[in-house]
């Protein structure tokens, strides 16, 4: 029987790229779906057909100008949530249909929200784009994070808790999960309110006219820091020292947007940098694929069979690289750690046993692949 379901996305590339592909199957299971999303995405969600889609405007430049003195841009994306919660409870104020489920991106705060809306709380459904626990400490709430749901709590009397705060809080709701639970983290603790439907690779245009070409006489390593922790210029030239002109190995660097390129002098001839690299047609080219350790690109990797060497810096990325690590699908190296010398050495390691990560990454490949298939019954099974 068809269900109206609101889909209220996430606000950050990392935690929008999997909505795409849950909305088109909904649809394509007979659902009416309405998604609330931020300006940026619009496009990128209206390839879906059938999809209702409601867009929200966040302006940038005011963020920017907003931002206190000495903070790094990682500020705006905490601005971005604040604003975008805003409008997501302003929406769901002048929503006039009557949802049969809400399936909101794990960073809102659903629970504490609904005190507004009264909505029955077995409604919800919360989407997590890694895993729902951690080892690190989710809870070292910075004033700053905190400065995100300050205004919010204070116009509509409520407690909200900060993005990342609630993501690890554990919570009741039924959960849609970006993974396999083989993969997941320490997967004896979860419990059945969890559902694995695998990943999601969103399907994007072929670049032809990208300007890359892989030289065959050497092995390519790919150096990305995704789209939030992609700040760190000394991190990106550490890795470039250790392989500079070398005849055994070629380097592809993904910059992001908040590097400049011309920041890198001297770019040593087997080097090639852009602020912005289309991952997923050139992964079928890469041997080797240095991570910040964010779950996306962690398990494009794995599906395209790279073995990784994953460089965490917070959170979750941690987890992921002593995952990988622990399942020999790749090697954890401490980001304070990560001198050319140690880089170097994490290279020849993978080189040298490239048969046991090979078996690491198929396992783990053959998990995601059955969770992703998994799929329609577990939408059969949740939107009743």
């Amino acid at each position: 029987m068809s269900k109206n379901i609101l889909f209220v996305c996430g606000i950050l590339p990392g935690h929008f790229t999997g909505c795409v592909e849950i909305a088109r199957e909904l649809i394509s299971l007979g659902h009416n779906v309405t998604c609330y999303v931020l300006d940026e995405f619009v496009e990128r969600m209206k390839v879906v057909d059938g999809v209702k889609v409601v867009e929200y405007k966040v302006d940038r430049d005011e963020i920017k100008k907003s931002r206190p003195a000495g903070y790094s841009s990682l500020y705006d994306n905490i601005a971005l949530f604040g604003k975008s919660f805003e409008n997501v409870i302003s929406l769901l104020y002048k929503e006039e249909t009557k949802y049969d489920y809400y399936i909101f991106d794990a960073f809102f705060d659903v629970k504490e929200m609904n005190k507004l809306f009264n909505i029955p709380l077995e409604k919800y459904i919360i989407l997590y784009v890694s895993w729902i626990f951690t080892d690190e400490n989710p809870f070292d709430v910075t004033p700053t994070r905190r400065k995100s749901v300050e205004p919010l709590n204070k116009k509509y009397n409520l407690n909200l808790r900060e993005f990342v705060e609630n993501y690890h809080t554990p919570n009741e709701f039924k959960k849609l999960i970006l993974t396999s639970k083989f993969f997941h983290f320490k997967p004896e603790k979860l419990d059945n309110t969890c559902y694995f439907i695998g990943p999601n690779l969103e399907k994007r245009k072929f670049d032809e006219n990208f300007p890359f070409k892989k030289d065959k006489s050497k092995k390519l390593i790919y150096i990305s820091c995704g789209t939030v922790f992609n700040i760190d210029v000394n991190h990106f030239k550490t890795i470039i020292d250790a392989f500079k002109n070398s005849d055994e190995y070629q380097l592809l660097i993904a910059l992001g947007q908040r590097i400049e390129l011309d920041i890198f002098k001297d770019i040593p001839k087997n080097v090639s940098i852009f602020n912005f690299v289309p991952q997923s047609q050139i992964f079928k080219d890469i041997d080797i694929f240095i991570s910040h350790g964010g779950l996306n690109s962690v398990q494009e990797s794995i599906l395209c069979g790279v073995p990784l060497i994953v460089i965490p810096q917070k959170y979750d990325q941690f987890d992921i690289a002593k995952r990988l690590e622990a399942l020999e699908a790749g090697i954890y190296l401490d980001h304070n750690k990560a001198t050319p010398e140690a880089i170097r050495e994490a290279v020849k390691k993978i080189d040298d046993n490239r048969e046991k990560y090979k078996k690491g990454i198929e396992l783990i490949k053959k998990s995601l692949i059955e969770a992703k298939n998994d799929r329609t019954t577990i939408y059969k099974k949740i939107f009743v």
